[in-house]
C-alpha cells in the first residue's frame, strides 16, 4: 500500500491558501453587496428624479412632467443633488432617535420643506465611511448651486454662507419665514470639536 506523507510545512501552505481564497471570496462578496446596493438606490433615486423636458422657470423651479414616487424601501421623500461635489442622493425624514443618519441624509423635523417659506435642514455623516454622504461638503463655496427634488419639482439654490459652529448638539438656523433656505450640516474632520454649515438661498 502507497503511503503519502504530508510535511507540516505543506499543510501550511495549504491552509495559507485555503485563507487567501476565503479571504478574496468575502471580498469579491462585498463588492458585489456594495454594487448591488449602489444599482439599487440608483434606481429609486431615478424613480423620484424624471427628467424629462425639463426647463427652468422665472421663479428658480424646474417642472417635471412625471409625478415623484416616494415609496420605495428607503422612503425618500426627496433628492439632494450638488454638482460641486458629486453628490446625489435620496433624503429621508429624520427619525427620534437620528438612527435615519446610519443610512440616509436626513430631513430635520423641524425643516420647512422647500415648496414652504422657511429653512429646510438637512445633516448626514461625514468621515471616512460608506454613509459619509457629506464628507466633501467642506469644498462648497459662495454660489455654489444646490438643488433638491422634491414633489415633481426641481428646487435650486446658490450658497450663500459657509462657516463653522462648536459641535455641542445644537445648531441657530435661519427662522425667516418670507424667503426659502437650505442648511446642511456635519462633523469638521479638520476640527473634530466643530460642525461645518451651508446656508443656501433658493434663488428666483
Amino acid at each position: 500500500m502507497l503511503k503519502i506523507k504530508i510535511t507540516k510545512n505543506e499543510v501550511i501552505v495549504f491552509l495559507s491558501l485555503l485563507l487567501i481564497a476565503t479571504c478574496i471570496f468575502i471580498k469579491i462578496n462585498a463588492i458585489y453587496t456594495v454594487k448591488k446596493q449602489k444599482l439599487k438606490e440608483d434606481k429609486q433615486i431615478n424613480e423620484i428624479i424624471k427628467n424629462e423636458e425639463i426647463k427652468t422657470t422665472s421663479d428658480g423651479i424646474e417642472p417635471i412632467n412625471k409625478e415623484i414616487k416616494t415609496n420605495n424601501n428607503n422612503n425618500y421623500v426627496a433628492v439632494l443633488e450638488i454638482p460641486k461635489i458629486r453628490l446625489k442622493k435620496g433624503l429621508v425624514m429624520a427619525t427620534k432617535n437620528f438612527k435615519s443618519i446610519n443610512y440616509a441624509i436626513s430631513i430635520d423635523r423641524h425643516s420647512k420643506m422647500p415648496d414652504q417659506n422657511g429653512n429646510f435642514i438637512l445633516y448626514a455623516h461625514s468621515g471616512n465611511s460608506k454613509i459619509a454622504y457629506f464628507k466633501n461638503l467642506k469644498d462648497l463655496n459662495i454660489d455654489d448651486e444646490i438643488k433638491v427634488y422634491y414633489e415633481g419639482n426641481i428646487y435650486s439654490y446658490k450658497v450663500i454662507k459657509k462657516y463653522t459652529v462648536p459641535k455641542d448638539g445644537y445648531l441657530s438656523v435661519n427662522n425667516d419665514n418670507e424667503n426659502n433656505y437650505i442648511t446642511l450640516t456635519t462633523c469638521s474632520q479638520s476640527d473634530k470639536s466643530k460642525q461645518i454649515v451651508i446656508i443656501g438661498k433658493q434663488f428666483k
